[in-house]
């Protein structure tokens, strides 16, 4: 079945769904996501967005933070343009229907009422949020707006497995060199149907690639789609070596992880080793609001020092009322575990959490690649340099979304060439594919193992060589047999990993959230740039 419209939005976290609301103005557009239009990792998100919004705040302390964060590698004329970007979009989400939380719940929401709380790395309040939940309400107030536009059209359940480009058409005298983007091939899930989707633009919004570890805090969608697709069809890729490990997942003994909001922090929760001392300000002036790189490093240190899997976070010296109201998510996970935080600690360890690095993009979302935009954790902007300041995430996203979708080529008519059907293999071999299968859980043991929060250069190489005989195995399975979700996310990830690992490689030094033993200090004579592959 060939679909054509306007616009194509890949993904339906914040940033698939702000530009589809944006050139909704223009034209048709088709959102396809591979599972429920929230689960994204926007949905996931709990502390909220930064913004200079304070009287007390400024958009120069807002950009120094990001800068020192991000370990030098930040540009900061996108920096600048982000932060200062970022008042506006709040406002932006308010009209639209977004009920943070406010100081003064009596008084109508704006921007001067908004409750701002703390976080790792930040000189100032600067963090608007909703409760605990903030990405949660984002996502249901843009559902809202998206499922009432007569203009955008939604496929839940369809993943997207290529660019469609010069790579699948026979190229006329006509056609303008370089590679331009004309939509993508799509497989319908529940039908194991390969769809053809045209489109004059086609915005990728996939978010990160944290399922390639083991544990993580990303939900299972987050399997690095549109990085491998990119990287398929030409654009290159940057900092892909900077992977952030979030400090404070919750730890069990099942394995049982997700996110334990960094406000918990910025409320007064502080780290301690199982004998109930404090360590952070070891490692840091900022203490346990250290950026999270630091925190992850000294988490991990302190913890192989005493051969233990996990420490614990104390928020029982914060006032259990306080707790209670700014943290009712977590505090209900935490029950259903047997767990009361308000008299007890929480044991955590840092799980694998965001991608600073991408598709090498502008801060439109411009590509490598003619017709394609990208926005939001899929990209490398330059906004986060080697390691993200938290909740700037929504924030780029933001940003990133809303400009691509008013940037003039949105308007730009576009000649389609004959796109052909895809290629369709009725053979899925299933004996085969319950052994390739194991390889996803293989990926997450390796990268955890060998290109985690410490790594050498001898174990990256050692991965590295594992890593590209699983994806010679897997793209093998994929050329040969029916496509299937599950072949198309293990295909991606292996792709991925790859392309971690040699970015390590090629980075010889220590910085943000690559941190490599061999080389443990800063160059900033020598690597100072991006990564890009």
């Amino acid at each position: 079945m060939t679909y054509e419209y306007d616009y194509l939005v890949i993904g339906s976290g914040i940033a698939g769904l702000i530009y589809a609301l944006q050139v909704s103005k223009y034209g048709k557009v088709a959102v396809v996501t591979k599972s429920s239009l929230n689960d994204c990792n926007t949905d996931h998100a709990q502390g909220g967005i930064a913004a200079a919004i304070d009287s007390l705040d400024s958009f120069e302390a807002h950009i120094e933070d990001t800068y020192q964060a991000g370990a030098g590698l930040g540009k900061r004329q996108v920096i600048t343009e982000v932060i200062s970007s970022g008042p506006k979009l709040i406002q932006y989400l308010i009209d639209l229907g977004t009920d943070f939380t406010r100081r003064d719940p009596n008084y109508d929401i704006c921007l001067e009422n908004l409750s701002l709380t703390m976080e790792g790395g930040h000189t100032r309040r600067r963090i608007a949020y909703a409760a605990d939940s903030t990405g949660h309400q984002i996502m249901e107030t843009l559902i809202a707006q998206c499922q009432k536009n007569p203009n955008i059209e939604i496929f839940e359940y369809y993943i997207a497995i290529d660019l469609i480009t010069q790579h699948h058409v026979v190229q006329d005298e006509g056609f303008i060199p370089g590679i331009s983007c004309w939509g993508a091939y799509v497989l319908n899930i529940n039908e194991n149907r390969v769809d053809i989707f045209k489109a004059r633009k086609t915005m990728m919004a996939t978010g990160g690639a944290a399922q390639i570890y083991s544990p993580d805090t990303n939900p299972k969608v987050a399997t690095g789609d549109g990085m491998a697709m990119a990287r398929l069809a030409g654009a290159r890729l940057a900092n892909m070596e900077f992977v952030q490990f979030h400090p404070t997942a919750f730890w069990s003994p099942d394995g049982d992880t997700f996110l334990i909001s960094e406000s918990l922090r910025g409320e007064g929760a502080v780290l301690r080793l199982s004998d109930g001392s404090t360590f952070m300000e070891n490692y840091h002036p900022q203490g346990n609001l250290a950026p999270r790189d630091i925190v992850s490093r000294a988490i991990d240190s302190e913890l192989k020092k005493r051969g233990e899997k996990f420490c614990y976070l104390d928020a029982t010296i914060v006032p259990a009322e306080q707790l209670l109201r700014h943290f009712p998510s977590i505090n209900n996970m935490l029950k259903a575990r047997g767990i009361d935080f308000t008299k007890e600690p929480i044991p955590v360890a840092p799980a694998a959490h965001y991608f600073c690095g991408g598709v090498l993009s502008t801060i439109e979302g411009i590509t490598d690649i003619r017709n394609l935009f990208v926005a939001g954790e899929v990209a490398c902007s330059g906004l986060h340099g080697a390691n993200r300041l938290a909740s700037n995430s929504l924030l780029e996203a933001l940003v990133m979304a809303y400009k691509a979708g008013n940037h003039p080529s949105n308007l730009e008519e576009v000649q389609f060439p004959c796109i052909p059907e895809w290629k369709v293999i009725d053979e899925f071999n299933e004996n085969e594919w319950v052994v390739i299968s194991h390889n996803r859980e293989i990926i997450g043991t390796i990268m955890q193992g060998y290109a985690g929060i410490r790594r050498s250069r001898r174990l990256l190489k050692y991965a590295l060589s594992r890593l590209e005989n699983i994806y010679n195995e897997i793209n093998n399975f994929y050329q040969h047999n029916a496509v299937r979700k599950e072949v198309v996310e293990t295909r991606n990830m292996a792709i991925i990993a790859i392309a971690v690992v040699k970015s390590a490689l090629m980075r010889k030094e220590s910085r943000g959230a690559h941190f490599l033993v061999d080389n443990p200090e800063r160059d900033d004579e020598h690597y100072k740039h991006d990564t890009i592959i």
